[in-house]
């Protein structure tokens, strides 16, 4: 079975038209169970490493904050530039090491909010749902290639096979909300679906090595959808390191 650690950027609330987070993201990290112990073993060893003591030590911040660290801010002020960046390669290459799948969905938060119309909080909720189902919809077409990868293509239209690896989408409550992943599957796109389950993990994102790293992944896919002419080495790594294997837009 797998997990779908599902990350979030550039959630404003009401405000949908800040200019510095355009985009609303949330990637989806695919972690299968046999790697969930290893991959929090080498985040919590790199937390040791870098911050001198466990992960939820007194005094020591409790997540690893991908902004905070990336802009120097908060817990990370007293840090230098050099020190903040190998924290952050540090927790890319758990990812890059093993090619952790990430599945990337966004919408422009303006102009989605402009063709639903409505009131503030109502269209925030519209994009990050919309956004979300488009997720799952990505999640399940990926999931039907896991599982007819070991099939013979010859055999595809004449043997009969079973699932054989399920995912179960683990979020922050902050991300989304119960009953999201029913939905979908009550939906003309999730109708088919013979692998997503229909329940949903809430995760503390501060507890959870998946939950931080999923949202690592989608901060930088924000900032590389802001401005794609600039360099983003981060985002660069993760898309050319197999990691981030597909971005797919919502148009409203």
């Amino acid at each position: 079975m797998y997990l779908a650690y599902l990350g979030q950027s550039g959630n404003t609330g009401n405000s949908l038209n800040d200019a510095n987070q355009p985009h609303h993201v949330h990637a989806g990290l695919l972690v299968h169970e046999s790697q969930s112990t290893s991959i929090t073993g080498e985040f919590d060893a790199l937390y040791l490493r870098h911050f001198g003591r466990a992960r939820g030590s007194p005094g020591e911040p409790r997540a690893v904050r991908v902004g905070q660290v990336f802009h120097g801010v908060g817990s990370f002020s007293s840090w230098p530039p050099a020190k903040r960046h190998e924290l952050i390669r540090d927790c890319l290459d758990i990812l890059l090491r093993r090619e952790t799948p990430v599945i990337v969905a966004f919408a422009d938060k303006q102009e989605f909010a402009d063709a639903v119309g409505g009131d503030s909080e109502a269209k925030q909720q519209s994009v990050s749902e919309a956004v979300i189902g488009r997720f799952l919809a990505a999640l399940n077409l990926f999931m039907d290639e896991v599982n007819i990868a070991g099939v013979d293509p010859h055999d595809l239209m004449t043997v009969a096979f079973r699932t054989r690896d399920f995912v179960l989408v683990a979020a922050s409550d902050r991300s989304t909300r119960p009953g999201l992943v029913t939905e979908f599957l009550r939906s003309d796109e999730g109708i088919d679906s013979a692998t997503l389950l229909n329940d949903m993990a809430l995760v503390n994102a501060e507890d959870s090595a998946g939950a931080q790293l999923a949202d690592m992944c989608a901060y930088f896919a924000r900032r590389w959808l802001q401005d794609p002419a600039k360099a983003h080495p981060y985002f660069d790594a993760l898309r050319d390191g197999n990691v981030i294997q597909v971005i797919y837009p919502v148009k409203p």
